[in-house]
């Protein structure tokens, strides 16, 4: 029994040596296989097959020594990074019938490449050898951006490939061969996938620049730069320049210092979308280290070695990843309402950024999904983007709005003080009036005969002077009523009531305010905007008349005219307070900029009639010099 088991454990140490040995040898065979590419009656292309590679680190190999070294296999979709090293690969192609065939191999990244070189052999003897200069402007041979070898094969006979390619940027080849019909369509569609991800591209930055022509926001142009300058490296890498407009030569190369500029622009667009240069300086701090290593590469790129600058680009991508995840992180915890979607779109971009470099250093196999897909999640990422820069405006103009009118509120308390001064006087002799009535009606009260029709006149003087009170406090009130309701208005009354609440203090100060008014139709406003306005400019007349020098004779008058032409209606006050100097006319509506002293100035008046009267009223103001005075023009 032991005997046997003994012998039992020995074979079966037999059979694992066996297998570890074939497995082995299967492994050797694999590496030293050559790939062969049959050609049958019906073959119409091959786009996945096998290819030998032998990778020369010092470019000293010649076709002699190459034909008897071993090689190792790889798919024909296959990129080997950054690596200045030649590769090799050989391809086999084998006719099984007995007829002639024409096939074609195209090579859809020859536009990588520095210098490739075709030895074509018929059994163990070189019959062809074709020399493609890539950088070469006017004869590097390329059909568009691919470089096609046409093969013949004569009835059951093989031939054998051997390519040699010299990288400029990246060692990466995509091979794929064709029947004759079959060939020329893949030259017409190789790029369309490419041409709609940079036409969609292309019309996000055009749209994002006619917004920064409207906001004058500079995230707008940043991106808008962003998105052009990824659609040019873009257009390299999918090699429409080369396809779509045949573009060649050693300095079209250069397009791939866009590669080191996308970090730069995007930290730039980040930095003013969330306004970090104004209210976050570490933050900021930040960003500015991304765009200071960009300046570097490219310092690096022009004055010293390009290829060099592309390597060095993945630090710059790794470093700016992690700053701005951090950012991301940062404005998340606050509860930034775009956190949320910028997180969103740019996990996105990199999910596809991360494939398609994968893909360019070999680390999976280069594919249609693989390549286009930093393009696709760049054109998504630049969807959510818009979008979001589009949300960032209205929360820009609602706090602007907000603060808007805060400032229109502000300004209105301003001018409490005059207009209670202004009731108090009014109210005075009314008052006074009413009183003396009394007296009399109680002294006629108080004799034996009473007259009827005097008393009843006493009455309604006393109820008229009651109307007149209860009218000034009304508008008083409606002065500063918060609500805003667009209502049918008469502007005549309008303007009367501004009148009436401003000619005490006016005739305080000597001036006559006078009235022309020819309004033929009522026009739809926000009326206690448009009275502060009004009012506004009437006492800004007034204080102009205070601090001019006026001769006492001289007659000071505010004059009003109002008319109708057409849709627009005009209110014109003109007074004669010597008019508003040259150097500051341009900026009498700025805000904050005023022509007082500080202490009697604020510079928010005129500012907020012109905000008040363009983004509430739909109309516009102007002011001009005439005569010995000022004109302000409203345009309804």
């Amino acid at each position: 029994m032991k005997h046997f088991i003994e012998q039992r454990v020995m074979v079966g140490i037999k059979l694992k040596n066996k297998l570890i040995i074939f497995l082995i040898l299967s492994f050797i065979t694999f590496l030293n296989a050559s790939s062969i590419i049959d050609i049958n009656y019906d073959f119409k292309e091959n786009k996945n097959f096998s290819v030998d590679y032998i990778l020369d680190n010092n470019n000293l190999l010649t076709i002699d020594k190459v034909k008897n070294l071993k090689f190792k296999t790889t798919s024909n979709h296959h990129s080997f990074g950054n690596i200045p090293n030649t590769l090799w690969m050989k391809i086999k192609f084998k006719n099984l019938t007995d007829i002639e065939k024409k096939v074609f191999l195209h090579n859809d990244f020859a536009y990588f490449s520095k210098e490739i070189t075709i030895y074509e052999f018929l059994e163990d003897k070189l019959i062809d050898q074709n020399v493609y200069d890539i950088l070469e402007k006017d004869s590097n041979k390329l059909v568009g951006s691919a470089l096609v070898y046409p093969l013949e094969l004569q009835a059951n006979s093989s031939k054998t490939l051997y390519i040699k390619t010299t990288p400029i940027v990246t060692l990466t080849s995509n091979l794929n061969v064709h029947d004759e019909k079959r060939h020329t369509q893949a030259l017409i569609n190789k790029s369309l996938l490419s041409t709609i991800i940079i036409i969609i591209l292309i019309s996000l930055a055009f749209y994002n620049m006619i917004l920064y022509i409207f906001n004058r926001r500079k995230e707008f142009v940043f991106y808008a730069i962003y998105l052009i300058n990824a659609s040019v490296g873009l257009s390299y890498m999918y090699g429409i320049l080369f396809h779509n407009f045949e573009l060649y030569g050693e300095d079209i190369y250069w397009i791939n210092i866009t590669a080191i500029f996308v970090s730069g622009f995007l930290a730039l667009f980040i930095k003013y979308l969330f306004d970090f240069d104004k209210n976050n300086k570490h933050i900021n701090t930040l960003l500015n280290s991304i765009i200071y290593l960009v300046l570097l590469d490219t310092f690096i790129a022009i004055f010293i070695d390009l290829q060099l600058a592309i390597n060095i680009v993945a630090l710059v991508y790794l470093y700016s990843f992690a700053i701005i995840y951090y950012i991301a992180y940062k404005v998340y915890k606050q509860n930034h309402p775009l956190a949320k979607i910028f997180i969103t779109a740019y996990n996105i971009y990199i999910i596809g950024f991360t494939l398609t470099i994968l893909s360019l250093f070999g680390i999976i196999e280069i594919s249609k999904l693989t390549l286009h897909a930093s393009g696709i999640s760049l054109v998504i990422e630049a969807l959510l983007f818009s979008y979001l820069i589009h949300y960032h405006t209205r929360i820009l103009e609602k706090k602007l709005s907000d603060q808007q009118n805060t400032l229109i509120l502000k300004n209105q308390k301003i001018q409490m003080g005059d207009m209670i001064g202004a009731i108090t006087h009014q109210w005075k002799q009314p008052l006074t009036t009413i009183g003396s009535i009394i007296i009399l009606l109680q002294y006629k009260l108080g004799e034996k005969k009473h007259n009827i029709e005097y008393i009843e006149d006493k009455i309604n003087q006393i109820n008229n002077h009651v109307t007149f009170l209860a009218e000034t406090i009304d508008d008083f009130k409606n002065f500063f009523n918060p609500k805003k309701v667009k209502v049918d208005s008469n502007l005549e009354k309008l303007v009367d009531k501004a009148v009436s609440l401003s000619k005490d203090s006016l005739l305080t100060e000597e001036i006559i305010i006078k009235k022309d008014l020819g309004f033929t139709s009522n026009i739809a406003v926000f009326e206690n905007e448009l009275l502060h306005i009004i009012l506004n400019i009437i006492q800004n007349s007034k204080e102009a008349f205070m601090d001019a020098n006026i001769k006492k004779d001289s007659i000071k008058m505010i004059k009003i005219i109002g008319s109708t032409n057409g849709k627009l209606t005009y209110i014109d006050i003109i007074d004669n307070a010597g008019g508003i100097s040259d150097k500051n006319l341009p900026y009498i509506f700025h805000e904050n900029y005023t022509t007082k002293e500080k202490k009697k100035g604020t510079g928010l008046g005129l500012y907020l009639s012109k905000v008040i009267i363009e983004d509430h009223l739909n109309g516009s103001i102007e002011v001009k010099n005439i005569g010995d005075g000022t004109m302000f023009r409203i345009i309804l």
